[in-house]
């Protein structure tokens, strides 16, 4: 008699603690719900951060709150764009020179380049100016990439079942450790 009434009791409690375990992970289920729903809010959209960052270098990188990225970006695109002004300036001024040196007319240098020395002068800020455009150029369009890129990886940043962590790894040639990166995917 004892035996039954202290299984029964055994049972009535396992049966019990796993209704709460059962309440315990439904209420893990619907945390992890919410969470993945935060998730979703939080995502960014790739086609307004490259909006942004076409209409004003940096926009899209504010859009992505990366706060440091955003002057970097204007910066780049400011800094060439100063270049190319400042070299193309110089190069319609050599090449204004070379002109009326040519045609004979007077100007500020003459009598002190000759015109083959004003034909390398302006050849070389013409280089200049056309590096100089190609590589404002090119900084535009990876402020754009980025900014795209940074949106798309947005939610996986911040992912919390996803991690990339340090770790010491056996290396393969000698048994020595060896320093490493381990990637965590947690289902």
């Amino acid at each position: 008699m004892r035996i039954k009434t202290l299984f029964i009791g055994l049972m009535v409690s396992l049966s019990t603690l796993s209704s709460a375990q059962t309440v315990i992970d439904s209420t893990l289920v619907i945390k992890d719900s919410v969470k993945i729903s935060e998730e979703v809010t939080m995502e960014k959209s790739p086609m307004r951060a490259s909006l942004y960052s076409a209409i004003l270098p940096g926009a899209g990188q504010l859009y992505n709150k990366k706060w440091l990225k955003a002057p970097i970006a204007l910066g780049l695109v400011g800094t060439g764009t100063g270049f190319t002004i400042y070299y193309n300036n110089l190069y319609k001024r050599y090449r204004r020179a070379y002109i009326a040196v040519r045609e004979g007319t007077p100007n500020e240098f003459t009598g002190i380049l000759t015109p083959e020395q004003l034909a390398v002068i302006q050849d070389d800020f013409k280089r200049k100016r056309d590096y100089s455009v190609a590589l404002t150029v090119l900084a535009y369009l990876l402020n754009v990439v980025d900014a795209t890129v940074d949106a798309h990886l947005f939610t996986i940043r911040h992912d919390s079942e996803m991690s990339f962590k340090p770790t010491i790894i056996q290396g393969e040639m000698t048994p020595e450790p060896v320093f490493g990166l381990a990637f965590n995917l947690k289902f």
